[in-house]
Order: C-alpha cells, then structure tokens, then sequence
C-alpha cells in the first residue's frame, strides 16, 4: 500500500496543536510570574515596609478600638500568608494543566487519538482556570478535536465495505442488471 493511500482520509492538527502550545506557553509565563510573585511577596513578611503598613493600621483614626486595630493586623498578616499558599496552589494547577496539554498535543500525532487529545485539552483548561484566556484556548482545541473528522473515502461515501472487489464478486446496478468487474 503506498503513502497517498495509507493516509487517504486523514487531517491534519496543525490547529489544535498551536492551540495547545500556545496555551502550555502561557501557562509557563503563568508559573514563572507566579513564583516571582511569591518570592517577593516572602521577601516582605518582616520587613520594614509589613512593619509600617502594620503601625499605620494601628494608628488609623477610624479604628477607635485598641482590639479592633490588632484584629485588623492579624488580619493583613493572615492575608499575606494566605497568598503565599494561594501562589503555590497556582503554580501546582498551571503545570499539572501544562503537562495535559502536553499529552493532548503528543496524542494528535496519531490521527485516531483525538478524542483522547480533545479530553486531556479540557482537563487542561480546567487547570488552567475554569474561564481564562489559556483554559478558552484548551476548550477551543478540545472542541476541534472533537468535530474536526477527517474525510471519507470514497468507498465510505457509497456505502461499501473496505473489503477489495474480486473477480467472482457480483455487484448489482441500480437496475438490478448484474455486473462484474474486469
């Protein structure tokens, strides 16, 4: 069987797989950022400026109350470390998504495994962000994969099997006159 038969009905991803590294791309923008954000925001518990920012609420003439102002400290100090943690949740979903899409683009290198690739680009868009510009970008390729079918052959289209005509098959016209091939 030569190439051009051997691929006949088969369609190209070019597509869904930009999709997908343009998508595992802004994930790693997103991891980096992250941790950029993390590290310096580590870089501000105890100092200087978490000192000031914690005195000026202290001192806050709309805080009467000497308790309210050091519940309204512990407050800000729970916030700060609440994004540290929030920061290294993110950047756990965004590579856990990075590595579903990078399964979905390997498996539209076979041409039957784009069911499979449309699956891992949503569970990538779900970690990604249930609606961010990456995880839009994942369901647009899952949706491709998903629709996109390649061709049918011409033996498909006419409702024949893909079982080759011998020289003692009978084939019927539409006239009911029998017919055999050469």
């Amino acid at each position: 069987m030569n190439q051009a038969s051997e691929n006949y009905g088969s369609i190209k991803r070019t597509g869904e797989k930009a999709l997908g590294i343009i998508g595992s791309i802004f994930n790693v923008i997103g991891i980096i950022l992250s941790i950029i954000f993390i590290t310096s925001l580590s870089g501000f518990e105890g100092s200087q400026m978490q000192m000031q920012m914690e005195e000026e609420l202290r001192n806050d003439p709309n805080i009467t109350n000497p308790q309210d102002a050091e519940m309204a400290v512990d407050a800000f100090n729970a916030v700060v470390a609440g994004f540290d943690v929030i920061g290294w949740v993110v950047v756990i979903l965004l590579a856990i998504s990075t590595v579903f899409a990078i399964l979905a683009i390997t498996k539209l290198k076979s041409f039957d495994k784009a069911n499979t690739a449309g699956i891992f680009f949503i569970l990538a868009g779900i970690f990604a962000g249930v609606l961010s510009l990456t995880s839009i970008l994942f369901y647009i390729a899952a949706i491709m994969c998903f629709v996109r079918k390649p061709p049918l052959r011409e033996d498909e289209l006419m409702g024949r099997s893909n079982e080759p005509v011998t020289s003692n098959d009978t084939v019927t016209r539409e006239d009911d006159t029998p017919y055999r091939p050469l």
